[in-house]
């Protein structure tokens, strides 16, 4: 059996350094990424995520934070 779920991590940087940025950055991740479990830690201006679950859903999740966090970050 291949291993089908597992973790990654994908880091973001908030290059403008404005709190309400990431805010809206979270708010719209919690809205549009809910069939995968991930985590959420904001370190000064980086935003470190990570996902659990299968990788199918891991890649699909990954393209949509990157589009999130070209559009808010």
């Amino acid at each position: 059996m291949g291993r089908r779920g597992g973790r990654k991590v994908i880091n973001f940087n908030n290059s403008s350094g404005e709190l309400a940025n990431i805010v809206k950055f979270l708010e719209e991740v919690q809205k549009k990424i809910n069939y995968l479990n991930l985590n959420c830690k904001v370190d000064g201006n980086v935003i470190k995520i990570t996902l659990f679950g299968p990788r199918d859903l891991q890649y699909l999740a990954s393209e949509r934070l990157r589009e999130l966090a070209n559009q808010y970050l």
